[in-house]
């Protein structure tokens, strides 16, 4: 009997993640015999563990934090945009031969899109906050086209750090640097017609994370938090239009899955099982 293919989700923890739900449905979808479970790994045993997990027979996985830096040493074959950001966070083993990717970036432009019906080519972005999803997604925003990223961190030196980074990957893209409290910054805002919110400020429920005078009707204002924050509802009030999350993890999500199965992945299906996996947190 041939055994199920073995996906799966490395982290520490990750026993509050979707995943599982969004891809098995994915799966159970397209008639595939595959399994996606989750994978508890403490970060003195990752090293350990990656051999094992091949050995294992597993296919494929992603990866969340704190381990999507770690990855690489095990990698044979990286991504362009995955290696300049330092960060991976899906995995296909092919034959023995690991392949690292990161979808972070894809799934953001997947989600302005479908919100706001936006491209990246040729856009200006804000990005509140230069973490790692910002350094993910920024390097993909820079190397699909994107004119002008606009970096906002209350700490300037990460800020520098990744502007430099991202100027050498893609020296077409301007790469401009505020403080959250520089007089500057409202002006940049009225040049950018789009706000990606890429900090955990929110997730409290009670913070707001940008300041609400940056919320001026007609402007498009993303939340990475998978919910509606009291910015995104300031946001709304103040005459943006607004999305949270959910639509980036989606997207992400989907292109893993086509990087494993070499198949479209359902989408409705799998945003049905994502949609209804959160309702139950």
């Amino acid at each position: 009997m041939v055994a199920p293919l073995k996906y799966g989700l490395l982290g520490w923890p990750v026993k509050h993640s979707v995943s599982p739900q969004m891809h098995g449905a994915g799966f159970r979808a397209l008639g595939l015999d595959a399994t996606y479970e989750l994978v508890p790994i403490e970060p003195e045993n990752f090293d350990l563990r990656i051999p094992q997990l091949v050995a294992e027979g597993f296919r494929g996985w992603n990866i969340t934090i704190p381990h999507k830096g770690a990855m690489f040493a095990h990698l044979d074959q990286i991504d362009p945009v995955a290696r300049q950001a330092e960060s991976v966070n899906t995995v296909c083993n092919r034959d023995g031969r690991l392949h690292g990717y990161s979808t972070d970036g894809y799934g953001l432009e997947r989600a302005l899109s479908e919100a706001f019906g936006i491209d990246i080519a040729g856009g200006t972005f804000i990005f509140w906050g230069t973490g790692g999803a910002t350094r993910a997604t920024a390097t993909h925003f820079a190397h699909h086209g994107a004119a002008r990223l606009v970096l906002v961190n209350r700490t300037v030196e990460k800020a520098v750090t990744l502007a430099v980074a991202l100027r050498e990957f893609a020296p077409k893209c301007e790469v401009s640097i505020f403080d959250p409290t520089d007089g500057l910054l409202p002006d940049a805002v009225a040049e950018a017609p789009t706000i990606i919110q890429a900090t955990s400020v929110g997730m409290d429920g009670e913070t707001l994370a940008i300041p609400i005078d940056f919320l001026t009707p007609g402007r498009n204002v993303m939340d990475m938090i998978y919910r509606n924050t009291p910015l995104l509802q300031a946001a709304e009030a103040a005459g943006c239009r607004v999305a949270d999350g959910r639509a980036m993890l989606l997207y992400q999500g989907v292109k893993s899955f086509e990087i494993w199965t070499d198949q479209s992945a359902p989408v409705d299906v799998m945003r049905q099982a994502l949609e209804e996996a959160l309702q139950t947190q």
